[in-house]
């Protein structure tokens, strides 16, 4: 009996073990206060391609973006659209939005829920460079297409599109409770267990037209971890990482050009440099912003050359202030630099170079204080008789001298006035003798 009953405990050991592994497996994705950028975007495209190759039950993708770039939002969709795993697109928590590209995601979704107090739409495309006149045909053309995009969309997941078309022609935005109402959204949810328990059990109708059940109950979730590489990445593409990287490559470089030899500086900024380089292919960089911090750069190291009193420096930092403030100009304005961020790096580089230049012109007006240059000024004592020739006593050393202004006695006082082929010129000083000594 007791091979029976190990037979029967094994085999119900099994079945708990199957039970347990039986639930469902969703894939979350946070996108939380990222903007729509490659390197940012490469979170939900990589998650949909694991998801879809592990077999995952479900995507849940939490979105909180103020927009991006037209380009890899356009990716992002169509990768959304492609995909064989049922995708559920959350605003949240509350206080998120869906902006701009956010709001083509949100959409783009198989099934799309907001948190209370979340907004979404203005979808309007903007330029880059700022422009953005009412009667511009390239931006016109621009909103058309993604108007187009819009509508193929809510069309095929049965979505509202006219209120879909107007956040993108009239830069519409809906709060969650109107976005309900007017068919944008399919539920409201509060948070991430809200949501799964209104998504036990709902059917969706996929963009191929097939239609999914969706199963939470006891869901385990997964997510897709990122490599060092694109950690890095995300790090170097923060508006604000890049800034300072850019403000250090100045300075190091700057520092490095007025004090030739220090090297250190000169490989740090090199390096920061790069760095903002690399960041500069993620971000939106304005190259009229890059042409005004190059132009303060130069007028930092003409600083040097040139005796300006300052102005140099001045109209460096008014360009490096004007620059930094346009520096990420692009489709999302959230993303450039506020005047409290950039004033005070700014007034700092140019004190620095204020500095560095005051350093310099102190050290070329310095007298010299070695070798027979030294000499010059210093106060010496007659040893011998000076009138066409004589001897002076002067920093410890006897000297063969002439005086240029009549005789001298044995025991004054005399100036060195110039030094001619090692010989000392001098003139009387009046006075009682010095005090011979080393100095």
């Amino acid at each position: 009996m007791r091979a029976p009953a190990a037979a029967v405990f094994v085999l119900l050991f099994v079945l708990h073990g199957v039970a347990e592994g039986a639930g469902p497996v969703i894939r979350w994705v946070d996108f939380e206060g990222k903007p729509v950028f490659p390197v940012f975007a490469d979170r939900i495209v990589d998650a949909i391609d694991d998801a879809d190759r592990e077999g995952d039950d479900m995507v849940v993708i939490q979105v909180d973006t103020p927009g991006g770039g037209v380009e890899t939002m356009e990716a992002i969709v169509k990768r959304m659209l492609a995909a064989k795993t049922p995708i559920v697109v959350w605003v949240g928590p509350s206080g998120a939005r869906a902006a701009s590209a956010g709001f083509f995601i949100l959409i783009a979704a198989d099934l799309a829920a907001m948190a209370p107090g979340t907004r979404t739409g203005a979808a309007s495309v903007v330029s880059a460079i700022g422009k953005n006149e009412e009667g511009d045909v390239m931006l016109k053309k621009a909103n058309n297409d993604a108007a187009a995009l819009v509508r193929t969309i809510a069309e095929h997941r049965k979505r509202n599109i006219e209120a879909c078309q107007s956040a993108v022609f009239a830069a519409e935005a809906y709060t969650d409770t109107v976005a309900l109402e007017k068919g944008i959204i399919d539920l409201v949810a509060k948070d991430r267990d809200d949501l799964l328990s209104k998504l036990e059990g709902r059917e969706i109708r996929r963009f191929d037209g097939s239609v999914v059940s969706l199963r939470t109950a006891g869901a385990r979730f997964v997510s897709t971890e990122r490599n060092v590489q694109q950690r890095f990445l995300e790090f170097v593409g923060s508006p604000y990482v890049a800034f300072f990287l850019l403000l250090l490559g100045i300075a190091g470089i700057y520092v490095e050009l007025s004090h030739p030899g220090l090297i250190l500086p000169g490989l740090v900024g090199a390096l920061c440099l790069l760095l903002f380089a690399l960041a500069a292919q993620v971000l939106p960089v304005s190259a009229i912003a890059l042409l005004l911090i190059l132009l303060a750069i130069v007028m930092f190291i003409l600083e040097i050359k040139v005796t300006s009193y300052g102005m140099l420096t001045f109209g460096g930092v008014a360009c490096l202030v004007i620059g930094s403030l346009m520096l990420f100009r692009g489709p999302v304005p959230e993303l450039g630099l506020p005047l409290t961020v950039v004033l005070p790096p700014s007034l700092a580089l140019g004190a620095l170079c204020i500095f560095a230049v005051r350093l310099a012109v102190r050290a070329q007006r310095t007298p010299i204080g070695t070798g027979v240059e030294g000499l010059v000024g210093e106060v010496a004592e007659v040893t011998q008789s000076l009138d066409l020739s004589g001897k002076v006593f002067v920093h410890g050393e006897i000297w063969n001298a002439a005086s240029v202004s009549g005789s001298v006695g044995k025991g004054e006082r005399v100036r060195v006035v110039r030094v001619e082929n090692m010989r000392l010129l001098v003139e009387p000083l009046g006075g009682k003798p010095a005090e011979r000594g080393n100095g």
